[in-house]
């Protein structure tokens, strides 16, 4: 198995942890600027930029589409 699958397996789920934290990191800070807040849009909204980034990520690092899949994890 490649190293990068290795450490794929060994810190998807911290990666993972991390994504969600960001996201409600986000949706915290738009409920303390609105207090009427909506979360339904908010997280749409926060969800949109966070897909605008990765596509511009993917389309430096994958040329357009990160579709990769290692190999099963061993548990």
């Amino acid at each position: 198995m490649r190293a990068e699958f290795k450490e794929d397996c060994r810190y998807s789920d911290e990666i993972r942890e991390d994504t969600r934290d960001v996201f409600y990191k986000w949706l915290k800070r738009y409920g303390w600027d609105i207090p009427e807040l909506d979360e339904d849009v908010a997280a749409k909204l926060i969800l949109t930029e966070m897909r605008k980034e990765l596509e511009a990520l993917e389309a430096k690092h994958c040329g357009g589409q990160c579709d990769t899949e290692p190999p099963s994890c061993p548990n």
